[in-house]
């Protein structure tokens, strides 16, 4: 079994694009309902995407669960860096973890 921590995360979603879509609707699945319709991030609530992603992650979530893939372009999207060499999906780390962790101790039971 994984022990899984920020850097397990990371790495799983720099090398696994299904990782990469599944991350999308999870985060999608955080916002609120609202969030959800309007494809914008309306609370300060640290769930779900940050408003400079929501439109884009919304959109990309539904087209995932459609098709099950995303383009190698919207790939590369949320593998881009920043300045300091973290990769856009990789600033949702802290939400992946909270979610394995909750789907692990719900398997325990």
């Amino acid at each position: 079994m994984t022990q899984w921590n920020k850097e397990a995360i990371v790495k799983l979603l720099e090398t696994n694009d299904v990782a990469v879509g599944r991350a999308l609707l999870v985060l999608n699945a955080r916002q609120t309902a609202d969030e959800q319709v309007s494809e914008v991030t309306k609370y300060d609530n640290g769930r779900g995407f940050r408003p400079a992603h929501a439109r884009m992650g919304t959109s990309m979530a539904q087209q995932f669960a459609r098709f099950g893939r995303l383009s190698e372009k919207q790939i590369a999207y949320w593998r881009r860096t920043d300045r300091r060499g973290s990769m856009r999906i990789g600033i949702y780390w802290r939400q992946l973890l909270e979610e394995v962790v909750a789907k692990q101790s719900k398997a325990v039971f």
